[in-house]
């Protein structure tokens, strides 16, 4: 004997629909919610009854919800003290300043000439390279070596006294050499060192080769040239490459062949 049994369902707020029987007119009278995700629109139309069907996206703005869309921040330029130990004070008050040997302008690189394999090396790849540096009283000059590729060419220094916030094109001068060579031309430069060249502040430069339409640089290998206080001076170690040895005729030679053609019997004692 049927018995109707009644139990108590709770549902949400959430919409949901009943599915009835494929061949049934009436609504049945109880059947599991077909409950729907709250993120997908609606299908009407033809498409309600495809499965799998792209859910509608939505854009909401912050306004809608009452945010405001934008955010404004307002940075004031810092006005407080810094606030300097007293010891540090001390410090720097009682420094004693640096004596004139330690201020006096040196160079901050070896002479390039002074290894000529890597001179001509230089020389070869770059088509131009300094050749070497002098520093005068008030004034550093030298000489410059660049590859004669052709014959309308101009060499020129670009210096700069602090650090590249602005920078000075010295050009140069071609000098005649004693012994000219096809291959290369030499050009002088001069440039006068500013009276007032505050104690933080170094002398750099570089060179500049320009030859049918082409720039090139000679940079020091992208360090540039620079010219320091003697107190600021990098330490150099001892390059191994450039230690002088005698052969075992008695005769200098140099371990990367600076002399390879030195007359070994000139040093020959027995």
């Amino acid at each position: 004997m049927p018995i109707d049994v009644t139990v108590p369902l709770y549902l949400s707020k959430e919409d949901f629909s009943f599915i009835a029987a494929p061949n049934s007119s009436m609504t049945p009278q109880s059947s599991c919610p077909n409950l729907r995700r709250p993120d997908r629109a609606e299908q009407t139309g033809p498409e309600a009854g495809r499965t799998g069907a792209k859910a509608k996206k939505r854009v909401t703005f912050a306004d809608h919800k009452g945010l405001t869309l934008t955010s404004v921040k307002v940075f004031s330029e810092f006005t407080d003290p810094i606030q300097i130990p007293v010891n540090i004070q001390e410090m720097l008050r009682c420094a004693p300043p640096p004596s004139p040997e330690e201020n006096r302008l040196v160079l901050d690189f070896m002479q390039p000439s002074s290894d000529y394999l890597l001179f001509r090396q230089n020389l070869e790849t770059n088509q131009v390279s300094l050749e070497h540096c002098v520093l005068k009283e008030k004034a550093f000059a030298g000489t410059i070596k660049v590859k004669n590729v052709s014959y309308e060419k101009s060499v020129k220094l670009r210096v700069t006294f602090d650090s590249w916030k602005s920078h000075l094109d010295v050009p140069c001068q071609y000098v005649k050499d004693a012994y000219p060579s096809p291959h290369s031309d030499t050009f002088s430069y001069q440039v006068a060192l500013p009276a007032d060249l505050p104690p933080h502040e170094h002398v750099e430069f570089a060179v500049c080769y320009e030859v049918g339409g082409a720039q090139h640089w000679d940079s020091n290998q992208g360090r540039n040239y620079c010219i320091v206080r003697s107190h600021m001076k990098r330490g150099r170690s001892a390059d191994p490459h450039m230690e002088m040895h005698l052969d075992r005729y008695g005769s200098p030679t140099c371990s990367h062949g600076l002399f390879p053609d030195w007359p070994s019997y000139a040093g020959f004692e027995n």
